[in-house]
């Protein structure tokens, strides 16, 4: 499951929940640092402290107005509304939504509410929306920071890849590993600081954006910690280094880090054949899985113990979609590890297709499943 700009988008956004009830500590930037660019240095100092390498090279950091910073924010960002339109498609006819929202226009008010800062990997800049070194935006500057040191190590600008979960997979790794240091940092802070910390400019999340697309940006600051922090128990530093080498390309793996770490090969399933010109293809994945089966277990057609079941026994999926008049169709070929979760996707699938005209489900090693809304 994915959003065409979702890689991108997941590079800017800093968000994750500042850390309640550790040891107070001196602030690092504390005592006089009114400004953030001098705040810049100290937090520099930090990252490298905290993530065990040094910077190669001086990173450009810009600090602009609310207005300045919204520009340069839709600039970078480059939201490809064909692409969202096609996507709004595929989740109308997968339950994800109510009709066809306009996905571009969601997208664009998110990031113009929510963003504080953002490292561009194309640019190898850092912009952080106003100028004071209050804790709500000093420890952005930390998260953005860390991102630029991995780029300068590691390489964030990677060709992307729009018919699996590889990007959604290595985004979660790289905010795993960012969201991890920041919370270092706002946890060595002061009560009073940490409080603050919380209290982010960006406002709230505009109320007609859908509740799949603040899903989908929120899995990797959700989910990466965790991952990161298993790698880490696993070989420490060098384990996490060599993960940004060779990293997970699906969701299971980042969901699960013993399968990642155990080598797991993501599953191969062949696509299935489409009923018309293929307008969308890719992985739906054991996230976008757990997102079809929270929305059936609000309609009633999948108990939350059954949902659970059939979304951890994900073993590999593909799915096509095409337009078929007025509709668009998507057909995946899901393959579930256990008769069990099998059977428990089978009967909800059933539910599913007597609410939804247009539905069908075929087979059961893999399950075939065809919806158009």
């Amino acid at each position: 499951m994915r959003l065409p700009a979702l890689a991108c988008l997941l590079f800017l956004v800093a968000a994750c929940s500042p850390l309640a009830g550790r040891p107070s500590a001196p602030s690092p930037g504390a005592g006089g640092t009114s400004s953030l660019q001098a705040f810049v240095p100290v937090a520099e100092r930090f990252v490298e402290q905290h993530r065990g390498l040094k910077f190669k090279r001086k990173v450009k950091v810009t600090f602009l107005s609310d207005s300045d910073f919204r520009s340069r924010l839709a600039a970078t960002a480059n939201i490809d509304a064909p692409a969202f339109a096609t996507e709004a498609k595929v989740f109308e006819a997968l339950g994800l939504v109510d009709g066809r929202p306009d996905l571009a226009k969601a997208e664009q008010e998110l990031q113009g509410a929510g963003v504080i800062g953002f490292y561009d990997p194309k640019t190898k800049e850092l912009a952080v929306r106003g100028v004071e070194a209050r804790p709500s935006v000093r420890h952005v500057v930390v998260h953005e920071l860390t991102h630029a040191l991995q780029d300068q190590w590691f390489g964030l600008d990677r060709p992307p890849h729009n018919d699996d979960e590889s990007d959604l997979a290595f985004t979660t790794l790289v905010e795993g590993d960012a969201v991890r240091i920041e919370n270092q940092y706002i946890a060595s802070l002061s009560e009073a600081d940490r409080t603050q910390a919380g209290q982010t400019s960006g406002s709230q999340p505009p109320s007609d954006v859908p509740q799949v697309l603040l899903e989908l940006a929120s899995f990797p600051y959700i989910v990466g910690p965790p991952f990161v922090l298993a790698v880490t128990r696993a070989g420490g530093q060098p384990r996490l280094d060599r993960a940004f080498g060779s990293p997970p390309t699906t969701t299971a793996e980042v969901i699960h880090p013993d399968r990642f770490l155990a080598g797991q090969a993501a599953p191969q399933v062949d696509f299935p054949e489409a009923g018309g010109t293929v307008i969308d293809k890719g992985v739906i994945g054991e996230f976008g899985l757990d997102l079809l089966l929270e929305r059936m277990t609000g309609r009633g057609e999948v108990s939350r113990v059954d949902a659970q079941t059939i979304a951890t026994s994900w073993g590999g999926d593909r799915y096509v979609a095409w337009e078929q008049g007025a509709q668009t169709c998507v057909r995946t070929r899901l393959q579930l590890n256990g008769p069990a979760a099998t059977r428990a996707l089978l009967a909800a699938l059933g539910r599913f297709a007597a609410d939804h005209p247009g539905t069908s489900v075929e087979g059961s090693a893999p399950v075939l499943f065809t919806a158009c809304g």
